[in-house]
């Protein structure tokens, strides 16, 4: 059994409209994607990841002294240590991935995530529902214009 939610005579009499339909929902398919990785809203997360025993050279070359920190850059590291962590609306800030502070060094992990609750992040993936869903409306009027045996 076909099922459709667009009840049309015109769709069910026009083959041409069927494929203008299918035609428009790949278009909006295909067009939300760039949509979406131009408009997305990502936000920037900072925490504690843990003490580190021996670090590798690279790690030491990114290492930084507490001393050397600002007095903002300090609070967020201290807060970090103790469990909080850090969500940012941009990269703008410099964030340390190793601290050393007399002589115990301290990873910490940055990374960047989809803010979801941005329309520009969840508008371009409903559009992309929608597409599919016109998509699948053209198929399935087709499939009850070609009958049971498909012809």
């Amino acid at each position: 059994m076909v099922r459709s939610i667009l009840r049309s005579a015109l769709l069910t009499r026009y083959s041409s409209l069927r494929f203008l339909l299918m035609l428009l929902g790949v278009c909006v398919l295909l067009a939300s994607g760039p949509i979406w990785l131009g408009t997305a809203d990502f936000d920037y997360q900072f925490g504690y990841n843990g003490q580190v025993d021996e670090l590798s050279f690279q790690q030491q070359t990114q290492t930084t002294p507490y001393r050397q920190l600002d007095a903002g850059t300090k609070r967020i590291v201290d807060n970090a240590i103790d469990g909080q962590s850090y969500s940012f609306e941009d990269d703008s800030r410099s964030l340390p991935k190793y601290v050393s502070r007399d002589g115990t060094f301290y990873g910490f992990t940055s990374r960047r995530a989809i803010d979801w609750a941005n329309p520009g992040s969840f508008v371009p993936i409903l559009t992309a529902l929608a597409g599919f869903w016109l998509v699948f409306e053209a198929v399935q009027h087709e499939r009850r214009q070609l009958g049971p045996h498909g012809y």
